[in-house]
């Protein structure tokens, strides 16, 4: 993958990452320090990319990793309802609901990664199973389980 391909695949994936980071850490500052994080331990590790077909899934598991550090160590959290002025990106209220309720579903990292590359990403549960190489059986019950925990948190 070259630069501008790198660069390319993250401008696409960024608003993604934010919202990804920030249901971690809900809080704005961190989750832009957590994405820039990430790209830089990317681009650092690029040549570990064995499939660029998988680069999603690696740049948010890589996401996710550094906004669990930033939030073990931050010590000021916000509420998504209270940042919706100092949001970075345009407002999506749907996208930041969604992951309100990703966040309060207490979905495990893996869980939520599939969630997440279904409903943002778009990729299906077979393209999924490819990326994380994990067998489909494992993606499709993480899946219905991560569905139904969230049903009963909306609920």
């Amino acid at each position: 993958m070259t630069k501008e391909e790198f660069a390319s695949a993250v401008a696409k994936s960024e608003k993604k990452l934010y919202i990804a980071a920030l249901s971690v850490v809900r809080n704005t500052e961190d989750a832009r320090d957590a994405v820039a994080s990430a790209v830089a331990h990317a681009w650092e590790k690029l040549d570990t990319l064995r499939d660029a077909d998988k680069f999603d899934a690696w740049l948010l598991k890589i996401t996710y990793n550094e906004a669990k550090k930033l939030y073990r160590h931050a010590n000021e959290y916000v509420s998504l309802d209270e940042i919706g002025d100092s949001f970075a990106y345009e407002a999506d209220h749907g996208s930041m609901e969604f992951f309100d309720i990703l966040s309060s579903a207490r979905l495990d990292d893996k869980s939520g990664r599939i969630v997440m590359l279904r409903f943002f990403y778009g990729y299906t549960l077979e393209e999924i199973s490819k990326m994380t190489n994990t067998p489909l059986s494992n993606v499709t019950s993480k899946y219905y389980r991560a569905l139904e925990k969230i049903r009963k948190t909306i609920k």
